[in-house]
């Protein structure tokens, strides 16, 4: 889930950044050091924004910056148990498919990608369906829900786990396609 929150923070200007608008310095500042870590409350940063800064600042000796209260809003990501998610399908491999979902990816086990067996095909990178046919690849749009989040701190990213063996999980164009064909049938 994506959620914007509002920050209150001391942020350092390197005497590089002393040409430029304050409010502009501090958005970059704020940007390279926290943008793409993960916050252990948080989640992943995504973005800062609507920055805004003290015009007084305190300079501590044998530092050439200068140090400004701040408040700014942070917009993050931060997945949660049972949420449901779209993304794209990245990677497959024999054991399962690596799905992005924007900041992070999360892996879909072989046993949860769909109610019947399936068997991989390494040559398309492709799982398909043994009874229905029905095929998950590389470039593929799916829906699959959060079984499990490891957080692991401000270097890695969170790894997630997801299925896609329930309801209307899986691959969108099967459901696309089924609910127009509902449709057309009761205009009929």
């Amino acid at each position: 889930m994506y959620t914007v929150y509002h920050v209150r923070d001391v942020v350092r200007i390197p005497p590089e950044f002393f040409g430029l608008p304050l409010e502009e310095a501090a958005l970059r500042v704020l940007t390279d050091r926290y943008v793409g870590t993960v916050h252990p409350d948080m989640g992943v940063i995504v973005a800062i924004f609507n920055v805004k800064v003290s015009e007084e600042g305190r300079i501590l000796p044998g530092d050439g910056a200068t140090y400004h209260d701040s408040e700014y809003d942070v917009l993050a990501f931060n997945p949660r148990v049972k949420e449901v998610l779209e993304g794209t399908v990245v990677n497959a491999v024999n054991y399962g498919l690596w799905v992005n979902v924007g900041p992070v990816e999360g892996i879909v086990h072989i046993s949860q990608l769909m109610d019947e067996h399936v068997r991989f095909d390494p040559q398309r990178r492709a799982f398909i369906g043994e009874r229905t046919g029905r095929v998950i690849e590389v470039g593929d749009v799916v829906r699959a829900r959060v079984v499990s989040v490891s957080m692991s701190g401000m270097v890695g990213r969170p790894r997630l786990q997801l299925t896609m063996r329930q309801p209307y999980l899986g691959k969108i164009e099967w459901y696309r396609k089924k609910s127009g064909e509902a449709k057309a049938a009761e205009n009929v």
